[in-house]
């Protein structure tokens, strides 16, 4: 476990001198603070790793260690300075529910602590028992930590197929940590990593509530996102998705939901260089992901609708750092690593088409499957209503937007979820997938996918959605009198 502490200490400490150096958010608190000293630090330090990787240099404890330290002397200097805020940044923390009593916040604070501490001991007690992580994630750390590198033949060799050799292997860099801390590879150590970015999540979570909307909507979010059932509960597949099941969908939610907040930063005038998070955050979600992917082309699309000015000048931005990011560390390898399956890109007729493909291509196989859709969309809606993995999610979203004031910052994160679940809704309308397991069973190969996918899939936009729906609702509890305290 010691391996495991010093590789978090380690990525917090990056990331809050990455924080304090480029970002530093007015008003934040001790929580959101640790919240993005993690979510930092851990697609930081992951990407680090990766461009050793991408450069050719084997990761050891020595070459990343010193990447690390060079990244941490860099950073110093910055860190230590005294910034004042930017003319026009810095809006006034929330007050408007300055009167919610100590004992209920405190109470919602250790009910979030509860679901945290449940996902880390699972990590702990349990070893790897998700397939996709078995043969994907897991076996990819386990080759990093004895071959030091992923550009051998587990990304060449189409005996390897099954690892899905162009998924991107952030998860994969930093469960690595344990290994490189102890000298030995371990799967439960490697496995505690992953539910630190669900920690991560809820800070980041609490903290963007706190500044907007208040302490007790802060505590609420903290609460609701620490106990979804999906990520803290439900650790048996099918879907399998939560932080201890060693899975890239709760990193993914952490850096989509951060990417968003700063995204509405940015938009809302809070601070300066938002927009440069939230870029550098889509990259992270982008080597964390295949469906980090399109997020960048969405939140393009969200600043171009939802921005007042420079529209076209943010929107570049946002997007080309993060595909900057993507292309540098990943995207140029993956494109030399065979395409053997999930070639959503050569179904629609983008691409050429992977080896041995059967089937229409292009708008035919978009006709010849569309009829696909009322079975995806009655599934996907039996999926958001389970109670034994969303709990009244579902319901209170929508629900809570319902009465509250829908703001530029709300529609803005509204519309990346709705994009993002869009994008899944229609892969699995051109998917071409099939599975030995779908034929034993004898169901329609989609409809087993669904049952495997959905719930990871909804994982992605929860948080988000959730801090939506929370900035939305009027506030619970009356006003303290007095002025509205400033931020900084």
């Amino acid at each position: 476990m010691t391996g495991v502490l010093v590789a978090v200490l380690v990525c917090a400490a990056v990331g809050a001198l990455f924080d304090r150096a480029l970002f530093r958010v007015p008003g934040a608190g001790a929580l959101e603070r640790a919240g993005r000293a993690l979510l930092l630090g851990l697609g930081l330090v992951g990407s680090l790793s990766m461009a050793l990787d991408a450069v050719g240099i084997p990761i050891t404890r020595l070459s990343l260690g010193a990447a690390v330290a060079a990244l941490a002397l860099l950073l110093w200097p910055g860190a230590r300075k005294r910034r004042p805020a930017a003319p026009g940044a810095g809006a006034r923390a929330a007050d408007d529910e300055a009167g919610a009593p100590r004992w209920l916040t405190g109470a919602l604070l250790a009910l979030a602590a509860v679901g945290l501490a449940q996902a880390l001991f699972a990590a702990w007690v349990r070893p790897t028992f998700q397939f996709d992580s078995i043969t994907r994630w897991m076996f990819k750390t386990q080759v990093l930590a004895y071959e030091h590198t992923l550009r051998g033949p587990v990304s060449t060799d189409p005996e390897f197929a099954f690892t899905h050799q162009r998924y991107p292997p952030l998860v994969c860099h930093v469960a690595n940590l344990p290994a490189l801390v102890n000298g030995r590879f371990d799967d439960r150590l490697a496995g505690s990593m992953f539910p630190w970015y669900m920690v991560a999540l809820v800070g980041v979570v609490h903290g963007a509530l706190a500044r907007r909307a208040g302490r007790l909507r802060a505590a609420i979010g903290a609460a609701w996102v620490g106990n979804l059932p999906l990520l803290a509960y439900v650790m048996y597949p099918p879907p399998g998705a939560g932080a201890a099941s060693a899975m890239a969908d709760v990193p993914l939610s952490l850096f989509l939901a951060g990417a968003a907040l700063a995204l509405v930063d940015g938009l809302e005038g809070w601070r300066d260089r938002a927009h440069v998070e939230a870029g550098l955050l889509l990259g992270f979600a982008a080597l964390t992901k295949n469906e980090g992917l399109p997020a960048i082309v969405f939140a393009a699309l969200v600043v171009l609708l939802c921005a007042r000015r420079a529209r076209w000048r943010t929107a570049a931005g946002v997007a080309g750092l993060a595909l900057l990011v993507f292309w540098l560390l990943w995207g140029r390898l993956a494109a030399t690593f065979p395409a053997l399956d999930e070639n959503y890109t050569g179904v629609i007729g983008l691409t050429t088409l992977a080896a041995g493909h059967e089937g229409p291509v292009g708008l035919a196989a978009l006709v010849e499957r569309l009829p696909r859709l009322p079975r995806i969309l009655k599934a996907l809606a039996l999926e958001a209503f389970s109670f034994r993995s969303w709990n009244l999610t579902w319901l209170a979203v929508p629900a809570l937007l319902l009465v509250g004031r829908v703001r530029r910052g709300v529609v803005a994160m509204l519309l990346l979820a709705g994009l993002q679940l869009g994008a899944y809704v229609f892969a699995l309308v051109i998917t071409a997938w099939t599975s030995p397991a779908a034929e034993l069973a004898g169901s329609d190969p989609v409809d087993y996918l669904m049952t495997l996918t959905l719930g990871r899939l909804l994982v992605h936009v929860a948080p988000l959605c959730i801090a939506a729906a929370l900035l939305a609702c009027p506030p619970l509890v009356g006003r303290r009198p007095g002025p509205t305290p400033a931020a900084g």
